[in-house]
């Protein structure tokens, strides 16, 4: 190939703008972690000195720290509190006051033998039964908000796992594109020699400078996803979103050996949100029960009175006072408000019998996918991949094969690498959803 040195100048100087471009892009990539905190610039790099980021204290300190579970804890202490209360009679009554049998509406002579001071004590006491069907309705409720308080827990567990396994992917996505910037520097300098010596065309050495530039977006893009994990494992543990965190710890794929069936009925037994409105349905059968006796039975109200008058005996009085709850139609509109809540707990509880039965089905499926993508990728596409990318470069060194090849072998052992890893993250984020239907853990 003859060429002239004009076109051996301009495609040096467009390789030194590219490089440049280049160096640009990693410098900025470099610095994309940079945060302020106090007016002071912390750099969050890559390879943190901090320690191995481990699931198992993420969990920890969200249990410990996050508002949602220690808000749900506090109602749950709040709702027990409500059962002593419903167990109680209403409050006594006290009242004093005084009768004037003169019969003169102000007693301007001062005839007090005429005057009598009265004190009298009532105490309201529900029809038998209606104190305990309280208190099962008030032991109901706080199981609800127990249950409530469980599925909190279970739902922020799956989300740190999520995160947790997101930012383990990105992690690995950055060393995957970094090392096959690496290699793809070595190509580049393989297609600048070949060319300068005449046996390859600009185009091959543009071409390994574009794949460059693109991975270096990629790097870019990688670490602001990172941060954003970050961000959202920060606000789970309640902490400023700039903290920065280690690399997520390596660990083994899990292995589930449950079926199906197995994992349905582990959900009918430890799920929350289907025992809840199991609970649910206890408490509005007590609270229909408690409206009809409120309908039916009336309450007594017993009360004993002292009267004391000057020159005369002491004397007492008695009388007892009955509600008459039948009179108007308050108390039936009650009894029909708790039947159809019960008619509403046994749908709502059907409706979530039904919403875990398919979210196993769904998360199962795709942990089976995300598995068999795993073993297809380890076994079999990347370690032929990887035989591909180093015939590919053993041809073009030796001019057997073009430029192209080469950088498709490069981009085909890049794509399944981080394909596997996907796969590999996607697996344990859906067992992580997979456990958190199921309403307990599922592997050590």
């Amino acid at each position: 190939m003859n060429r002239t040195p004009l076109k051996q100048l301009l495609f040096s100087s467009l390789l030194i703008i590219s490089s440049s471009t280049i160096v640009i892009a990693e410098e900025k990539s470099n610095n994309i972690s940079q945060i302020q905190t106090n007016n002071k610039n912390i750099i969050a790099e890559m390879n943190e000195a901090d320690a191995p980021l481990d699931v198992k204290w993420l969990i920890q300190e969200a249990m410990e720290n996050n508002p949602e579970i220690i808000a749900s804890q506090k109602r749950l202490n709040a709702a027990k509190t409500k059962i002593s209360q419903a167990k109680s009679l209403d409050d006594p009554s006290i009242r004093a006051g005084s009768f004037d049998m003169s019969n003169n509406p102000i007693n301007i002579n001062g005839q007090t033998e005429m005057l009598q001071q009265r004190y009298s004590v009532s105490q309201k006491i529900p029809f038998p039964g209606k104190l305990r069907l309280r208190s099962e309705v008030a032991i109901e409720e706080a199981n609800i908000v127990e249950k409530d308080s469980q599925t909190k827990i279970q739902e922020i567990i799956a989300l740190v796992k999520s995160a947790f396994y997101e930012l383990y992917y990105i992690n690995c996505a950055i060393d995957i594109t970094e090392e096959n910037r690496g290699i793809l520097r070595k190509f580049a300098k393989i297609a600048e020699t070949k060319y300068s010596v005449g046996k390859a065309t600009q185009r091959d050495a543009l071409a390994a400078q574009v794949e460059l530039s693109t991975l270096a977006n990629n790097f870019i893009v990688l670490n602001k996803e990172r941060e954003s994990v970050i961000a959202r494992l920060n606000s789970l543990l309640d902490r400023p979103t700039q903290t920065p965190l280690g690399k997520p710890r390596p660990f083994e794929k899990h292995v589930l050996h449950l079926t199906i069936k197995e994992l349905e009925n582990l959900a009918v037994k430890n799920r929350p949100e289907l025992k809840r409105f199991d609970h649910a349905i206890k408490r509005n059968e007590a609270n229909l029960k408690l409206t009809k006796k409120d309908y039916y039975y009336a309450d007594f109200e017993p009360m004993v009175e002292y009267m004391q008058e000057d020159k005369r005996s002491d004397t007492w009085a008695s009388a007892i006072t009955i509600n008459v709850p039948w009179l108007w139609p308050k108390n039936r509109s009650k009894v029909k408000e708790a039947k159809e809540d019960l008619f509403a707990a046994e749908s709502d509880y059907r409706f979530i019998n039904n919403k875990t039965f398919f979210e196993i089905k769904d998360f199962l499926v795709k942990m089976q996918s995300s598995e068999s993508t795993v073993n297809l990728y380890k076994t079999g596409v990347i370690p032929q991949a990887e035989q591909s990318l180093k015939a590919a470069r053993i041809g073009y060194e030796a001019d057997r094969v073009d430029f192209l090849t080469l950088i498709d072998s490069q981009r085909i052992l890049l794509n399944s690498k981080l394909l596997c890893t996907r796969a590999l993250a996607d697996f344990e984020q859906n067992l992580a959803n997979l456990e958190r239907a199921v309403g307990r853990q599922l592997t050590q």
